[in-house]
């Protein structure tokens, strides 16, 4: 309730989500079977359509535990801490600070973090042996990992992305499988129906992320480009030798890579007509520009990515 009285509603309406989430109880059936009731002393009711909302609305004060410096990310409830320093020593101590306020926010508002689901990576671009950061949440050691998924993308501790890459390969390939049945000559459907698949069951996985994998280096995201020449020909029905370029001409579809640079460049467009996003301040970081106009070699952000093609 307190936090729908920081939100601004007054009048009838909190008291009616008082009533609604006070006083219930639940059971669980099996079958024909149910068993014991059980009194709900916190969090929403499952299926209901005002639980969305309310555990929105609730878990988005986890934001004010953060420590100053400490970025963070949350999309309902998958979040994340970062700390960015020359010194392991100075990221493990804002960090701790960080994850013990997190902990007294948690047991404060009924919230339990997944100790399964919770791993620390350290992002470095070190060849040479380095010390890990030792963090703690709950007196449990927080393990670290060479990659964790976040939001649908495998982020690595090297920012290659080639977990991410493999991984979607071989999510595209069982949708390939599937297309090859449905194009068997037996049950052939047309090329208009293969190609409406193709969009929906694999081009979609390419696409999701694109922008943020997008930053690999050029072989790797070329381990995808065999996908979308096999999908093409077999919806086509051409010959394996059949260049790469004419059967996208023929089926319309641009390769993945001009791909990835439109739906770059119409993020860009998108967030820089919105100042209030807080990831316009992440992706328009102007002082990195002559760090990478020294390192040519070095794989840009994606703003100065996408500079050259506006």
């Amino acid at each position: 309730m307190r936090d729908l009285h920081n939100a601004g509603l007054r009048g009838r309406l909190p008291l009616f989500i008082e009533s609604f989430l006070k006083n219930r109880q639940f059971h669980v059936r099996l079958g024909c079977s149910y068993y014991d009731l059980f009194d709900q002393e916190m969090g929403v009711p499952q299926d209901s359509i005002l639980s969305v909302t309310l555990f929105g609305l609730k878990i988005n004060s986890i934001v004010k535990a953060i420590s100053p410096g400490v970025e963070c990310s949350l999309y309902v409830d998958a979040f994340l801490i970062c700390y960015r320093s020359k010194h392991i020593h100075i990221v493990e101590r804002h960090l701790q600070q960080c994850l013990n306020k997190l902990a007294d926010w948690a047991d404060t508002n009924g919230f339990k973090f997944s100790r399964s689901k919770t791993v620390c990576i350290h992002f470095c671009k070190l060849h040479k042996p380095h010390p890990e950061p030792t963090l703690l949440l709950n007196g449990t050691p927080v393990p670290v990992v060479e990659e964790s998924k976040f939001l649908g993308v495998i982020f690595d501790c090297k920012l290659s992305f080639i977990p991410h890459i493999k991984h979607l390969k071989d999510k595209c390939t069982k949708a390939l499988n599937l297309l090859r049945v449905l194009a068997h000559t037996s049950w052939v459907a047309d090329q208009e129906t293969l190609l409406h698949l193709y969009r929906s069951l694999i081009r979609s996985k390419l696409d999701y992320g694109c922008i943020v994998y997008g930053s690999a280096c050029g072989s790797y995201l070329r381990i995808l480009d065999p996908i979308q020449n096999r999908v093409l020909r077999l919806c086509l029905g051409a010959y394996r030798t059949s260049p790469a370029s004419n059967l996208c001409a023929e089926a319309n579809e641009p390769p993945l890579y001009f791909r990835r640079k439109k739906l770059s460049l119409q993020y860009c467009l998108k967030l820089n007509c919105n100042y209030s996003n807080p990831a316009y301040a992440a992706v328009f970081n102007f002082k990195f520009y002559s760090v990478f106009e020294r390192k040519p070699t070095q794989l840009p952000p994606l703003a100065i990515r996408v500079s050259g093609h506006t």
